[in-house]
């Protein structure tokens, strides 16, 4: 008499995963120095992606249906920036920047959600290791992103407004000389000013916290869902999920986009001033 093979529930409609940590997967070390992450793999897939892109889209006598495609994405980028800024001209000046940032951010969160792109691991001291995963579900990465935005927003400033008016922004000193050469209340007044302006230097480090959280959060949160998602169901639950993911890598990517456009914009010269 042969025994019955019990068969557990579980291994139909279940799928088992761990779920992924905050680390990314370690690759690669020279000493202490880690040199590859499985986000950094994606990373680099995506800077190859837009350096395609920028090179399949030069311009030519008969625009080639690519050409067509990545001219209406430029058409979008350029209209949506000029909703926020409300001029044109100023948006001109952001969109080589900013639209050059949402394309990465587009592919670099979209790209993992492919087919099979989840499947490829590697075998690294008897552990399976995935060989590619989301770049922004990475702090490092959107940290790396954010602070590079607020470094360039400052020599931006700097450029467009010159490096003492663009720090008196800061350190409100002279200021506070005219308004005490105007009068004891309005140097008063200007105290204030110089208090609010230290603020901002604290507001700036702020912004790279915000923004990096911000995409990273999201970015992960819907990778940890759709790992459990996975271990809960593995029929149609997390097909549709993975068709939300694709709404989230855009409205994201949209998102940091809109975020550095204002902050981009605070930068320039302002119209009809002489700084």
């Amino acid at each position: 008499m042969t025994e019955a093979k019990t068969v557990e529930p579980s291994t139909f409609l279940h799928v088992y995963e761990e779920i992924p940590s905050i680390t990314a997967p370690t690759l690669g070390n020279i000493g202490p120095v880690t040199i590859a992450t499985s986000t950094v793999t994606v990373m680099f897939i995506t800077i190859l992606l837009v350096v395609l892109c920028m090179f399949a889209s030069r311009a030519k006598l008969i625009p080639s249906k690519f050409q067509h495609i990545l001219e209406i994405f430029y058409e979008m980028v350029t209209d949506f920036i000029t909703s926020i800024v409300g001029d044109k001209e100023r948006a001109g000046k952001i969109v080589p920047y900013v639209g050059a940032l949402m394309l990465y951010l587009i592919v670099a969160n979209l790209l993992p959600m492919f087919p099979t792109i989840g499947s490829f691991y590697v075998l690294i001291n008897g552990e399976h290791i995935p060989l590619f995963r989301g770049a922004t579900t990475d702090f490092n990465t959107t940290f790396g992103l954010a602070l590079a935005v607020i470094v360039t927003m400052q020599i931006v400033g700097v450029r467009e407004q010159g490096a003492l008016n663009y720090l008196s922004h800061f350190i409100q000193i002279k200021q506070v000389v005219k308004g005490f050469k105007k009068s004891f209340g309005e140097g008063m007044t200007s105290i204030v000013g110089f208090f609010v302006g230290l603020i901002e230097i604290v507001s700036e480090f702020a912004k790279i916290l915000s923004l990096s959280l911000r995409l990273f959060g999201n970015m992960f949160a819907h990778e940890v869902l759709t790992v459990i998602l996975l271990g809960a169901f593995s029929v149609a639950v997390p097909a549709i999920w993975m068709g939300m993911g694709l709404l989230v890598g855009v409205v994201q990517s949209i998102v940091f986009v809109a975020l550095v456009t204002v902050y981009y914009s605070l930068v320039l010269k302002k119209e009809g001033n002489g700084h």
